[in-house]
């Protein structure tokens, strides 16, 4: 599987500068409740972190522990995360309030897990290069929502949910495709394919809008990154933005004011003796203007899934 994925994107081989820094020992993290707009986010390098949009001040949510090498991420009703570890070949639970990790699955029909999402009854949807999988939250019991098709010929990386309950997938392949999937029957049904399509990494859905991470370039780590909108009914595509901070964008997602939210884990820092330290990136749908929101810092820099805090509710103990 390994050769398969790193034909069109390997977000963990890029290293942490070690020269010069003290790793940060794992331990009990209090990074403090959510807010609503909080980014919350996945580093490859075994953490997750929150962002404060307004100021840009960072914490720890989590690290160590069961990560390893965390790549998607979701939020639940409760608040909770759930990342999709491709090291740990997990799905980890992340307590909100504490940051206390548990294993949700492993093994079974799970695979490599890479995109994630979480439907309105609070299924866990996976990707992960071979099949859709819905994960029981609380039992982790395993079952496949779609396969083979054009599944079959291509890798489904990231899933999304849309508001009728159909699932949307990036399927990578050549060409590559975006595949809406009825969640009851499995049925695949072609959205769009080619076009601006190359190398797909990340899908966010917002109402009828479809947004991707793609490349610009045939190169797959250090080309041009590019962000694309996809009408979710004519299958139309354009372009949002390309190149500036993007350089090999990951996760995507939509804010409570519309505005995407993208980690690049590739991103250029000039100030910075590495160069490439990843970065959040603000992107504004309409414009295609880009607003750097944070760069990766000490041994975290490779920003992967995004997602945003949309609500608070308080968790029952």
């Amino acid at each position: 599987m390994i050769s398969l994925f790193t034909g069109f994107h390997s977000p963990g081989i890029k290293l942490a500068a070690t020269l010069g820094m003290a790793f940060v020992a794992a331990g009990a993290i209090a990074a403090g409740p959510f807010q609503i707009g909080d980014i919350v986010y996945t580093d490859s390098f075994g953490a997750v972190f929150k962002i404060n949009p307004a100021t840009g001040e960072r914490a720890i949510v989590a690290r160590d522990d069961k990560l390893v090498q965390p790549f998607g991420i979701a939020l639940e009703a409760n608040g909770d995360v759930l990342v999709t570890d491709t090291g740990a070949l997990a799905i980890v639970r992340i307590d909100s309030q504490t940051g206390s990790q548990s294993v949700v699955a492993t093994g079974g029909l799970l695979g490599i897990p890479y995109g994630i999402a979480v439907d309105r009854k609070g299924d866990i949807l996976i990707a992960n290069l071979q099949a859709i999988v819905r994960v029981n939250p609380l039992t982790g019991e395993q079952a496949i929502v779609s396969a083979g098709g054009h599944f079959g010929v291509g890798y489904p990386l990231g899933v999304a949910v849309a508001e009728n309950g159909d699932l949307i997938v990036a399927n990578v392949g050549f060409p590559s495709e975006i595949i809406r999937v009825n969640p009851r029957t499995g049925q695949q049904t072609l959205l769009a394919k080619d076009g601006y399509l190359r190398f797909p990494q990340s899908i966010a859905v917002d109402g009828n809008d479809i947004y991707l991470t793609v490349m610009a370039t045939a190169d797959q780590n250090f080309g041009i990154g590019r962000v694309i909108h996809v009408d979710m009914h004519s299958g139309r595509q354009t372009e949002v933005s390309t190149g500036c901070n993007l350089v090999k964008p990951v996760g995507i997602a939509v804010d409570g004011n519309g505005q995407l939210v993208v980690g690049d884990p590739y991103s250029i820092n000039l100030d910075s003796v590495e160069r490439y330290d990843g970065a959040i990136i603000r992107v504004d749908p309409l414009g295609g203007g880009q607003t750097l929101i944070a760069r990766g810092q000490d041994n975290y820099v490779n920003p992967l899934g995004i997602a945003i805090v949309r609500a608070v509710q308080p968790k029952v103990r």
